[in-house]
């Protein structure tokens, strides 16, 4: 099975990649490496591994590497609300535009399915648990661009077969680490800090590893005829966290870790969301849960493996944006 996926130097893209190829099929990547990181070299020799650098709305270019392709994944974004309105026309044109383009031309050329990676924040704010047939209400560029995508494949404005992955908010380690999600964020801030802010901390958000996100999606690829033409929540009941709850599992971490609760905030996002249609259509469990991600931030400071965590590679609002980012 050959696999294509865009962003596959991203946070999520790079370990999809790693787990494909530990599926053994052939994978194709697709990444602008706009944050210049060396993240292809770990594949680099493997006869199953392609990498080619180029932006996602270069349809000329991308169209004839679909040739041959039975799947794409489709993480290549502007990814975050902070990036999307800071850079509204590239999220506009990367986010909706280069993701119509790239499903007309996956259609076009007979590829049988097209995983798109969307976002639990298309809920917004919800009054109990958020599930796929519920009301959108994105309150970000960001989230407004992942429900026009998935409204265009939902209502079969290409043909082509797909699958919708809404997302819970990833954490973990990955080949392109990224301190700008919370789990991420607030473990890197207490090992260093000792401190953290907790800004609207009673707000819900869904947490998923980035190892189990990558599992869910090639399970999806690997048993498509079950699940093509739907739309799933990517998560698992039981890890809806309030974000105080997230630094309270990292004062377990950082014992002398202070925590000053801030009742004020712009991130107005609150949602729960159920994850039953994924657990029924798959029956996947999580493998990893928040404090093994918290962990494996602790480990790679206190190990040197990360040197700089401030370094701008490792947030997506902070390096020149000329090109797509990736999730």
């Amino acid at each position: 099975m050959k696999i294509l996926i865009t962003g596959g130097a991203g946070y999520v893209g790079s370990v999809l990649t790693n787990t494909a190829l530990g599926n053994g099929h052939d994978v194709r990547v697709i990444d602008s490496l706009y944050f210049d990181n060396r993240v292809p070299l770990i594949n680099l020799g493997n006869p199953h591994y392609e990498f080619f650098r180029l932006d996602v709305s270069d349809g000329q270019r991308l169209g004839p590497l679909l040739a041959g392709v039975d799947y794409i994944i489709h993480t290549a974004a502007i990814v975050g609300e902070p990036a999307s309105n800071r850079f509204p026309e590239l999220t506009e044109k990367t986010n909706y535009l280069a993701a119509k383009e790239i499903i007309g031309l996956a259609a076009g050329q007979g590829v049988k399915g097209f995983i798109f990676l969307s976002t639990c924040s298309n809920y917004g704010i919800t009054e109990g648990l958020a599930r796929e047939d519920g009301d959108l209400k994105p309150l970000s560029l960001y989230a407004d661009t992942k429900v026009r995508v998935e409204r265009h494949l939902i209502e079969g404005k290409s043909d082509i077969d797909w699958v919708v992955c809404r997302m819970s908010t990833v954490y973990g380690a990955s080949p392109r680490m990224r301190f700008d999600l919370t789990v991420n964020d607030f473990a890197m801030n207490a090992y260093r800090k000792k401190y953290l802010d907790v800004f609207l901390p009673y707000t819900y958000r869904p947490y998923i590893h980035v190892y189990d996100a990558a599992r869910v999606i090639m399970t999806m690829i690997e048993q498509f005829n079950k699940v093509r033409n739907n739309v799933f929540n990517v998560g698992f009941n039981g890890e809806n966290y309030q974000k105080i709850r997230i630094a309270d599992i990292v004062k377990r971490s950082i014992p002398d870790l202070k925590i000053d609760v801030v009742e004020k905030g712009t991130d107005l996002r609150d949602y729960q969301v159920d994850f039953t249609k994924l657990e029924r259509y798959l029956g996947l469990k999580n493998m990893y849960t928040v404090e093994n991600g918290v962990k494996e931030v602790v480990d790679m400071l206190s190990m040197g493996i990360i040197e700089d965590p401030d370094a701008d590679i490792y947030y997506n609002t902070k390096p020149r944006l000329g090109k797509a980012v990736a999730h």
